[in-house]
């Protein structure tokens, strides 16, 4: 019987030579690849180590900083009164130098026994002044009438009820207060009462630009210009209407 002819083997060895070459090709062309420096815009070299290798740290981390302010190693003490005045403000703590206008506003400071004007911050040219015994706020400038301007000078008084806070008292009419009565900012005689005492305490709170001005007695309502009156609304301290002391004129 005639021995069969042998398979023809080598379209066989001649593939499996392609892929060996074709495999060791692959792996060099990769070890030039990761050890080749790539070029970022502007002509910075990135880091040639791979995405997934993690940095090694060659130095020990360093603490984190603290950025609170240092304690105090004094404690605050309250200033004395002298010669019949003193600044009275929002705050009994002084603000320390150096700290920011996110930290701490300045406390508004209204000087006892000085003769101010009180101006409305949203409404240049007005201040606060009384009419016919009803407070109100009115354009009063150096050019407007003796009386005007009489009506619209205050002399700060230490408060009535609550000697941190503030009274104002007419200047044309001594003896007579600012007070409220009924949430109304009335020109009332002081009658030695305690219940005018505290109607006619506020109390000035730090805002940008000045203070607002809220009740002694009723903590919850600050001094607001309203339909042209000036009352105590239940309101926000942001709500409020803001004021500045100004020079008497």
């Amino acid at each position: 019987m005639p021995e069969a002819p042998h398979s023809d083997r080598r379209p066989l060895l001649a593939l499996t030579a392609a892929t060996v070459i074709a495999v060791l090709g692959y792996a060099a062309a990769a070890t030039v690849m990761l050890h080749t420096q790539t070029t970022l815009p502007g002509g910075v070299a990135a880091p040639t180590s791979p995405a997934w290798v993690l940095p090694v740290a060659t130095a020990p981390a360093s603490p984190p900083v603290s950025i609170a302010p240092a304690p105090s190693s004094r404690a605050a003490t309250p200033s004395p009164i002298r010669g019949g005045t003193r600044p009275v403000s929002a705050s009994s703590r002084p603000v320390r130098a150096g700290k920011t206008a996110q930290q701490k506003k300045p406390a508004p400071v209204l000087v006892v026994g000085s003769t101010i004007g009180l101006g409305p911050l949203d409404l240049p040219g007005y201040r606060l002044r009384h009419r016919n015994f009803v407070a109100r706020v009115d354009v009063i400038t150096a050019r407007s009438g003796p009386l005007d301007r009489l009506d619209s000078r205050f002399t700060v008084r230490a408060g009535r009820a609550d000697t941190r806070c503030v009274s104002f008292e007419s200047v044309n009419y001594p003896g007579y207060f600012l007070r409220h009565r009924d949430f109304y900012l009335l020109l009332d005689r002081a009658d030695g009462s305690e219940l005018f005492d505290r109607d006619a305490t506020l109390c000035p709170a730090p805002v940008t630009g000045g203070f607002v001005l809220r009740s002694a007695n009723y903590p919850d309502r600050y001094v607001v210009l309203a339909g042209g009156w000036v009352r105590l609304d239940r309101v926000a301290a942001a709500q409020a209407t803001g004021f500045r002391a100004l020079p008497a004129l």
